[in-house]
């Protein structure tokens, strides 16, 4: 499934949603490796965030109990807005596509090794092959004629020369393996989709996001994370109870609206945002 057909379906699931509990704000996650589809979360709704682990998750990005700052949180963005946020389906969301790529990480590197392994068994059992065929051809000589020969020339520089350029070209294509291998994957997309856009504590945690794949997961890919939301394209509001906190949801400039269309002519006209690196605002 290509980013196209993903969002297509992303939305229909969250418009299923919102009819199934008649209100509601929602997102969930698509991951992309190059331009493929390989994971989804499900749509999550607010205060999904308290449910699974609250301020422990890794981008709630609250001050830790001892009223230390959290360093991982933008200079920009207070704590009181990562604590009224805190129940964001985002949070959540954030969470679990960072579990499944670290969970992918690990494999991925679990795999390498393995080629690393067969690649070393593949050369041991060249060197095996070789010695094997030098003491054969030895004891063949030494049945036929005496004096031998020392072994060297029994094996002889032909033999050698040909031995060499077949262990040359497997190692050759080993390592061409192993190249891949490591670059892969070399584009990832991870789109945040949701029926309105983050507020100003999401839109910073998308910032730590795109920042964490691209310094600790995905050093060599180009790693793009996009806010694809339904609704208006900003909105003031205020939020909180005692504490009442302004915040700003979706993107006030270089958001650009798209279409997407269904099989069954569903039609959605989304802002599409890609967020910046932090600090970039």
């Amino acid at each position: 499934m290509n980013e196209y057909e993903a969002i297509v379906q992303s939305l229909s699931d969250i418009d299923q949603r919102i009819r199934q509990d008649n209100v509601g704000i929602f997102t969930e996650i698509l991951i992309l490796f190059d331009h493929v589809l390989v994971a989804r979360t499900q749509p999550y709704s607010g205060y999904d965030g308290y449910q699974v682990g609250g301020r422990e998750l890794r981008y709630a990005l609250v001050d830790p109990g001892s009223g230390a700052r959290n360093t991982r949180r933008p200079y920009y963005v207070g704590n009181q807005e990562a604590n009224v946020s805190l129940a964001d389906s985002e949070v959540v969301s954030l969470e679990q596509a960072w579990r499944w790529m670290t969970a992918w990480k690990a494999d991925h590197a679990a795999y390498r090794q393995h080629l690393v392994q067969q690649q070393r068994a593949w050369r041991e059992a060249m060197e095996a092959g070789a010695s094997d065929m030098r003491a054969r051809e030895y004891e063949r000589l030494r049945m036929e004629q005496e004096p031998l020969p020392p072994p060297p020339q029994i094996w002889g520089p032909a033999q050698e020369k040909a031995w060499q350029a077949e262990v040359d070209r497997g190692e050759a294509a080993a390592n061409e393996v192993l190249r891949d291998w490591d670059h892969r994957p070399r584009w990832v997309t991870v789109l945040l989709v949701g029926n309105v856009g983050p507020c100003d504590g999401c839109k910073a945690r998308l910032k730590v996001f795109l920042y964490d794949l691209s310094v600790e997961l995905f050093p060599k890919a180009l790693v793009v994370v996009k806010s694809v939301y339904t609704g208006q394209e900003h909105k003031r509001g205020v939020r909180g109870g005692a504490d009442r906190l302004e915040t700003g949801y979706g993107y006030p400039d270089r958001a650009q609206q798209m279409e997407y269309r269904s099989p069954t002519g569903t039609v959605w006209r989304p802002w599409v945002r890609i967020a910046t690196p932090w600090p970039v605002q």
